[in-house]
C-alpha cells in the first residue's frame, strides 16, 4: 500500500480504510509540518495546523474532491490555514478586521481550500512578472519575514519595503478584481494579513 499513488490512497480512505489514511499521513507529515512551520516559527502551532488539516481531510473523506495534485492541495491547505491563524491576533484596524472575518467564513470550505490553489497559481504568475526587488520583497513577506529582517537582508530602508509590499499587493488587488469579479473581496481579503503581521 505504501506504493499507492496519492489518488488510489484517497480512493480508499473514501471507502473509510485507515490502513491507508495511516501511510498519506505518514507521507505528507513532515513536508506539511516544514512547510507551516516556515512561516510561523512556531513548533507547537505548526503541529496544530497540520494535525488539525488531517483530521478534516479524514471527517471529510466521502465528499471531498481534489482538482489538482493532492501535494498542491495540501500545501494551499497548510498555506491558508497559516493566514487564517492571523485571525487570533489582536486586529484593531477595521479593514484587517473585516478581511479577517472573510478569512474566518472560508475556512471551513472543502471548496475554499482548493480556491486558495487556484488563487496562487493565479498570484505566483502575476508576481513572477514583477521587477526583481519587488517581486523579492513580496516572496520575503509571503514567508512572514518581518519589514525589519527584509530590510537588513536586502538593504533596504524599512519605509521602502513597506512600500514595496504596498506596491506589490496593489498590483495583485488589480489582478483579482479583473479574474475573479464575483470573489474578489473575499480573495483580496487573504493578501491584507501581509500589510499587518
Amino acid at each position: 500500500m505504501e506504493n499507492h499513488s496519492d489518488s488510489k490512497l484517497l480512493e480508499q480512505i473514501s471507502a473509510n480504510d485507515h490502513a491507508a489514511f495511516d501511510v498519506l499521513f505518514d507521507r505528507y507529515w513532515e513536508k506539511l509540518y516544514k512547510a507551516a512551520y516556515a512561516r510561523l516559527g512556531d513548533d507547537v502551532i505548526a503541529q496544530d495546523i497540520v494535525q488539525e488539516l488531517f483530521i478534516k481531510l479524514w471527517q471529510r473523506r466521502e465528499n471531498l474532491v481534489i482538482n489538482t495534485s493532492l501535494e498542491n492541495y495540501l500545501h494551499g491547505a497548510v498555506r491558508f490555514s497559516v493566514i487564517s491563524h492571523f485571525r487570533s491576533k489582536q486586529a484593531t484596524d477595521i479593514q484587517l478586521q473585516n478581511a479577517l472575518e472573510r478569512i474566518n467564513l472560508l475556512e471551513d470550505s472543502i471548496d475554499a481550500i482548493a480556491d486558495y490553489v487556484e488563487l496562487e497559481r493565479t498570484l505566483e504568475e502575476a508576481v513572477n512578472c514583477m521587477p526583481d526587488m519587488l517581486k523579492r520583497v513580496y516572496q520575503l513577506r509571503s514567508d512572514n519575514h518581518s519589514v525589519k529582517a527584509i530590510a537588513g537582508e536586502l538593504g533596504l530602508a524599512d519605509q521602502t519595503v513597506k512600500n514595496y509590499i504596498a506596491e506589490a499587493t496593489r498590483r495583485l488587488r488589480v489582478v483579482i478584481t479583473e479574474k475573479y469579479p464575483e470573489k474578489h473581496l473575499t480573495y483580496i481579503a487573504l493578501l491584507l494579513p501581509l500589510l499587518h503581521k
